[in-house]
């Protein structure tokens, strides 16, 4: 420790107007320039020890990798010697479908099955090689934010090329859906189409695919050129959803329904509200059709739709009230009914639906649902009456939408059928 004495410090700090100590400042000079040389001297050494606390540190990071690394090896064979290694790859196949999430179809690299592939080789193995966890898929393409790296990584044959930000990004996006439907090895597909940059570009990628597709989810985004592209060459779809459509591709929408395949079974059109032209253009893939879940501009194109359906077996519906009557009409095969929530004023819901239930017919029905508001008219006597006329094996009544059970008549309705289930959940709103 260098002595910073001086024979100034020793004495009494000066006074510039009343001086006690001579200055010389050739003196001071000297101290000063020492100072500095003390300075530079620790400045250095300070330098030294930080670079050698740096090293020590480093090294200190690296052992802990080490140990996190050796950590992981021990318990990675420590594990070979559990039964889950030993397990035939057709059970371990079985039991990757349990990971699988229930309702989100979102390829994300936190879940199944991509998740899968990135546990240890092995597994990997099993999951690429296991083409029905990959028959799902939601295809969501932004082109305003970069492609999920993580998610792309997931693919041995990842590549990234220097183009334009906007072509970058939908060619990542293409060599990833097409990698993951080349694993489905020709099983039946269900894809959620929900934002894409072009219906072409699209068509494009699924082209190699359409023959596999069972299930299909669309929206038809605002403006796109030739949405009709992706509802050609469906030869095997089964259930189709239509999520959006503007109004004014309504018409060729439904016609290009009416041309799918005769093994579509399910048609989900209640995001669009059809009239009775709609529902007619829908002729002839309706015959077909087993459930249908539908929106509907007045009464009289059920009438129509039941007409035109007569392998329905489960109706989901909304209908705008009108005023016009109803004529009566059976359908044979209907066995589930879900009566949703009607737009208008009450008393015009209630007309309707009273008109509605005193026209149909219904021999084979086994649950009703409908969405019974709280504080609203319900007309009961005409969906008793329904019931009583149809001499249908009734099982399940369920209201919904805030009605309260003692609002319901139980009693009545269980004087009809006594084996009847009513259920009243007056916190549920909607049920499809």
């Amino acid at each position: 420790m260098p002595d910073l004495e001086s024979s100034y410090s020793r004495g009494t700090v000066p006074n510039i107007y009343h001086p006690t100590i001579e200055l010389n400042n050739k003196s001071i000079s000297t101290i000063l320039t020492a100072r500095k040389q003390q300075l530079d001297v620790v400045l250095r050494e300070i330098s030294d020890v930080e670079s050698i606390m740096d090293g020590i540190k480093n090294f200190h990071q690296q052992l802990v990798e080490q140990k996190e690394k050796i950590i992981q090896s021990t318990t990675f064979h420590k594990g070979l010697g559990s039964a889950l290694w030993r397990l035939p790859t057709e059970v371990l196949s079985h039991i990757f479908h349990y990971c699988l999430p229930e309702d989100d179809m979102s390829p994300t690299s936190n879940q199944a099955p991509l998740l899968l592939t990135r546990i240890c080789r092995p597994w990997r193995d099993v999951a690429v090689n296991t083409p029905s966890l990959w028959c799902q898929l939601h295809v969501e393409i932004d082109l305003n934010r970069a492609g999920e790296e993580d998610v792309m990584e997931c693919f041995d044959d990842y590549w990234e090329e220097d183009v334009e930000a906007d072509d970058r990004v939908w060619q990542q996006a293409a060599f990833f859906h097409d990698s993951w439907l080349t694993r489905s090895r020709g099983c039946p597909l269900s894809l959620v189409l929900w934002r894409y940059p072009s219906t072409k570009l699209l068509k494009n990628l699924l082209q190699p695919y359409m023959h596999q597709i069972s299930s299909l989810s669309i929206a038809f985004p605002r403006g796109a050129e030739r949405p009709l592209l992706l509802l050609e060459g469906l030869s095997t779809l089964r259930e189709l959803v239509i999520e959006d459509v503007e109004s004014s591709e309504i018409l060729d929408i439904t016609k290009s329904i009416s041309q799918l395949p005769s093994t579509m079974r399910v048609l989900d059109v209640m995001q669009i509200t059809l009239g009775i032209d709609h529902v007619s253009s829908l002729n002839p893939v309706l015959a077909h059709l087993t459930h249908v879940k539908i929106t509907l501009l007045h009464a009289d194109a059920l009438l129509q739709l039941l007409r035109l359906c007569p392998n329905l077996s489960s109706l989901t519906l909304q209908v705008y009230p009108s005023e016009k009557t109803l004529k009566p009409i059976m359908h044979a095969n209907i066995q589930s009914f879900h009566m949703g929530d009607c737009g208008g004023s009450m008393m015009a819901v209630n007309l309707l639906l009273a008109n509605l239930f005193d026209a149909l017919s219904l021999p084979n029905l086994r649950i009703f649902k409908g969405n019974c508001p709280r504080d609203r008219p319900w007309p009961h006597k005409q969906l008793k009456d329904l019931f009583a006329r149809s001499k249908c094996p009734l099982e399940s009544l369920i209201f919904t939408g805030g009605v309260t059970a003692e609002a319901v008549p139980q009693a009545e309705y269980l004087a009809l059928i006594p084996s009847l289930d009513i259920v009243a959940n007056p916190g549920i709103n909607v049920f499809w």
